[in-house]
């Protein structure tokens, strides 16, 4: 799950978490990201990061889990607002490394643990 952050003078705190299911493992992550133009793009990337993460790791099939629709839907349907336009490519990119990736929308109180680790990022930097 990911969870965007508002942004605070052009910075964000990302977070994310990987179930890996065979291990019975979770992985968190977080990470302050500056000059980010709106919550959406702090979203994405999240998203980006928490790919490369699961790349590094050599997880086969991805179940991306996000509380911003906007997001998911341009992810899913291939058509990336102006100011994704890079970050959404990259994303693309890293999908292809998987047997599998698939994009769905959850609730924002279903992506509380991710929120946690997001807010975190961006205190800490305070």
């Amino acid at each position: 799950m990911l969870l965007d952050q508002p942004c605070r003078d052009k910075a964000a705190g990302c977070g994310w978490i990987l179930h890996i299911p065979w291990l019975e493992e979770e992985i968190r992550g977080s990470s302050l990201e500056v000059h980010v133009a709106s919550p959406l793009m702090a979203e994405a990337l999240a998203v980006r990061e928490a790919l490369q993460q699961a790349k590094l790791l050599h997880i086969p099939n991805i179940c991306l889990k996000s509380d911003n629709q906007v997001l998911v839907k341009a992810l899913i349907s291939k058509q990336h607002p102006v100011e994704l336009y890079g970050i959404n490519l990259d994303i693309e990119n890293l999908s292809s490394c998987f047997s599998s990736v698939s994009f769905s929308y959850v609730s924002r109180n279903l992506n509380s643990a991710a929120d946690s680790l997001a807010k975190a990022a961006l205190y800490q930097s305070m």
